[in-house]
């Protein structure tokens, strides 16, 4: 289990190791899903063994469902009913706002945070049934995305690098509900007090972090948009699990060392001193995650662990090719071109993920 301190050092062995300039993140990422199509739809497709751009337009949904990749049928129902002191609908601070629907209702109109357009798909050896799906995504930009989140965090503001830091002020700002639900959710669960006020304390880090990139996003040219979210119900262990695992363990781990390179890789001083700041904070998140995961492993079931583990490979293996990224976020933001984003993803993989292995 990684702490605070082990992340940060290995994010900095991993940063000399990989590139000596220019690092960061990649401004988009990838997801998948199995696609159910059907036999008689799908075969005249493959009759060359293969599927062409057009074809994957033609078959893939425009976007993909919501939750983990291939979860859907699997999500446990929730046992824990609403978590106790759950303070995750309310965030003044960040101007989030929130929709009082069931869970069901939220379910259906919750934009999904990764959801985009469709960028390819593939055939499944043996399976003349289902083709998996690729996403491209503009997402992809650190903190932890909470359940019901409705607003994406787009930017009115012409100038790229003013919309990309007003998205992540949003998705920093979203945070601090997520991680507040977290504490209410461990606190329902039983976990030990540490793990709680941790969660608390990530909250306030979270804010604090909307609060400067909102800035550098002001400065810019660009304005953040009010997170919103819609109300959700309480979640059993095994599926706050997944959550963690896909946004602690993957999201907020690959989203510390991406803040740590920015740190050194920004063009302007002033944004790098404080993306240094907010890698410390993020360093610390990412082990909290690990830390959960920890804790929750030995209370789920033989199933239930394997698919928290199938759901952090998959999270870790969509942010593994990225597209192009724009020469101007590189440059002025610190985010890595994809050959050396791809270095440092396999990096950490061989560290931390192994979804590779």
């Amino acid at each position: 289990m990684p702490g605070a301190r082990r992340l940060t050092l290995l994010f900095a062995s991993l940063l000399t190791e990989v590139a000596t300039a220019g690092c960061g993140g990649g401004d988009d990422c990838l997801s998948e899903r199995v696609t159910a199509i059907g036999t008689a739809r799908l075969t005249p497709f493959l009759e060359d063994g293969k599927l062409t751009p057009a074809e994957c337009q033609a078959l893939c949904p425009g976007e993909p469902p919501p939750g983990p990749p291939e979860e859907a049928n699997h999500s446990s129902a929730s046992s824990a009913g609403p978590a106790p002191g759950d303070t995750s609908t309310t965030a003044a601070t960040t101007g989030s706002t929130t929709t009082d629907t069931s869970t069901t209702a939220a379910t259906a109109g919750v934009v999904d945070a990764r959801a985009a357009a469709v960028v390819g798909c593939s055939p499944i050896p043996g399976n003349t049934i289902d083709i998996r799906c690729q996403y491209g995504s503009t997402s992809c930009k650190g903190g932890r995305r909470p359940t019901g989140l409705c607003s994406e965090g787009r930017s009115s503001g012409a100038d790229l690098i003013a919309q990309w830091f007003a998205e992540v002020a949003h998705l920093e700002a979203a945070s601090v509900p997520a991680f507040e639900r977290l504490a209410a959710e461990l606190r329902g669960h039983g976990a030990p007090a540490d793990l709680i006020a941790a969660a608390l304390r990530a909250a306030v880090d979270e804010a604090r972090h909307a609060d400067l990139l909102g800035a550098v996003a002001t400065r810019l040219g660009g304005r953040p948009a009010p997170v919103e979210l819609a109300c959700v119900g309480g979640r059993s262990l095994a599926d706050l699990a997944i959550e963690n695992a896909v946004e602690g363990c993957v999201g907020e781990t690959w989203g510390a060392l991406l803040a740590a390179h920015q740190a050194r890789a920004a063009e302007d001083p002033e944004l790098r001193a404080c993306m240094a700041e907010i890698a410390v904070d993020e360093a610390a998140h990412a082990a909290l995650a690990w830390a959960i995961d920890a804790w929750i492993a030995p209370r789920l079931s033989a199933d239930e662990r394997a698919r928290v583990l199938a759901a952090r490979s998959r999270a870790a293996l969509a942010l593994r090719d990225p597209p192009p990224l724009d020469e101007a976020l590189e440059r002025r933001a610190g985010l890595p071109p994809p050959d050396r984003a791809r270095r440092l993803w396999r990096a950490l993989d061989r560290e931390l993920w192994c979804a590779e292995a």
